[in-house]
């Protein structure tokens, strides 16, 4: 088939989670398709480009639109549609797609991210006929992820988040829905996503295509473990992650540390906002930042906790950790998606006093430790290696087509 990708940010440099999966999704499609790719990024980025032409036929990367502050301020006081829907708005990309439609017939456009549905949907604006396949590669349940977010803010009192997230969720949940009806299928991450879209829209077809590892890259290499090293891994401009170390450093740490005075907290992720800077003057904290590559600093803990408390769709810091070995705790959210059972494949925590005391388990027992590791790479080695899951697409691709694919 031909296909269209349309991305909000180049899947190369595959530094990050949407851009992680992307990667693999096309790497994947560009062994049995044609694929064109049209995304945001930096267009001078020639590396970068040299990488993705090894997989798609045509690239075309433009750079991304500047979304101020006063203009999310009057979207959200003017219009009915959410922040995401304008965010990426661009009168250039959408003549970049419509110029493809004219002059390629596409046999499917894949739409990675609610995000990319507006630009779609200008793109096709006066256009008639049957035109292709489109399916909505849904990486969050976004509806639900406000409404998550919502709920945490208004247990913290901090109100005008709250109200942020209330107005959000409202408006999502409309525009999800106009997106879930007007596509051909739906592809999700997990069978929670599945389940809040269906409710908004019960005729959905959907595929579940989780976020997944490439086992072979992330494996357990020399651990350099102290029993004294927590590892926080996350892109640090997102509100979940933010909620998350903002909870941890506040509520759980301090109840780390009094039982273990050594105890390290380092603290990983790009996009560092100058205000994390406070948390490195917290006993035993340090701020990493970005790194070129995650594997070293899961080798040197001897935990990954994820604190989370709003989101939605399945983590691929817990699906790497849990592929090298590294032990997880997590709240019942930051492990969501993945099955498992809990004390076999990580240890889940519901409040501040039992995170701290699974985290200090963990510091304390190292054979518990490592018996978690060895139970979770199994796991994602059977579930969630790429190999194993992304033939899925494929399948989904041919049962929206109509044809039946020959054993």
């Amino acid at each position: 088939m031909r296909v269209l990708m349309l991305a909000p940010r180049a899947p190369f440099p595959a530094d990050h989670g949407a851009a992680l999966r992307n990667f693999y999704l096309l790497r994947w499609l560009s062994r049995q398709h044609e694929v064109s790719l049209v995304a945001f990024g930096n267009p001078a980025d020639t590396a970068a480009m040299r990488v993705l032409q090894e997989y798609a036929r045509e690239v075309v990367i433009l750079s991304p639109p500047r979304w101020t502050l006063p203009e999310r301020i009057v979207t959200l006081l003017v219009s009915l549609e959410p922040d995401l829907a304008r965010r990426l708005w661009s009168p250039a990309f959408v003549e970049q797609v419509r110029r493809r439609l004219e002059h390629l017939s596409f046999d499917l456009v894949q739409i990675e991210g609610l995000e990319m549905y507006g630009l779609w949907e200008g793109a096709r604006t006066g256009r008639h006929g049957v035109g292709p396949l489109v399916v909505l590669d849904a990486h969050n349940a976004e509806y639900s992820l406000q409404a998550s977010a919502w709920r945490v803010s208004v247990r913290a009192g901090q109100w005008l988040p709250a109200l942020y997230s209330f107005i959000q969720a409202r408006r999502l949940r409309r525009y999800e829905q106009r997106a879930c009806r007007a596509v051909h299928g739906v592809i999700v991450v997990s069978g929670e996503d599945e389940a809040a879209l269906r409710a908004l829209y019960p005729p959905l077809r959907a595929c579940i295509v989780p976020n997944g590892v490439d086992t072979g890259h992330y494996a357990p290499g020399p651990r350099e473990v102290n029993g004294e090293t927590v590892l926080f891994i996350g892109k640090m401009d997102y509100r979940p992650n933010i909620d998350a170390i903002s909870w941890f450093t506040a509520e759980i740490w301090p109840l780390i540390r009094r039982r273990r005075p050594q105890a390290r907290l380092l603290i990983v992720g790009r996009d560092l906002r100058p205000e994390y800077q406070r948390l490195a003057r917290l006993d035993g904290v340090e701020i990493i930042g970005a790194v070129p590559d995650e594997r070293p600093w899961f080798d040197r803990a001897s935990a990954l906790v994820v604190p989370m408390r709003m989101g939605s769709g399945v983590r691929l810091k817990v699906l790497q950790a849990m592929a090298m070995g590294v032990p997880v705790i997590s709240t019942p959210l930051g492990v969501a998606g993945i099955g498992g059972r809990d004390g076999e494949h990580y240890l889940l925590a519901r409040t501040a006093v039992e995170f701290a005391d699974r985290t200090v388990r963990v510091l304390e027992e190292p054979a518990l430790g490592a018996a978690l590791g060895v139970s979770a790479r199994e796991l994602v080695r059977s579930r969630f290696d790429w190999q194993v899951i992304l033939p899925r697409l494929d399948d989904f691709y041919h049962e929206l087509a109509g044809v039946s694919r020959v054993p």
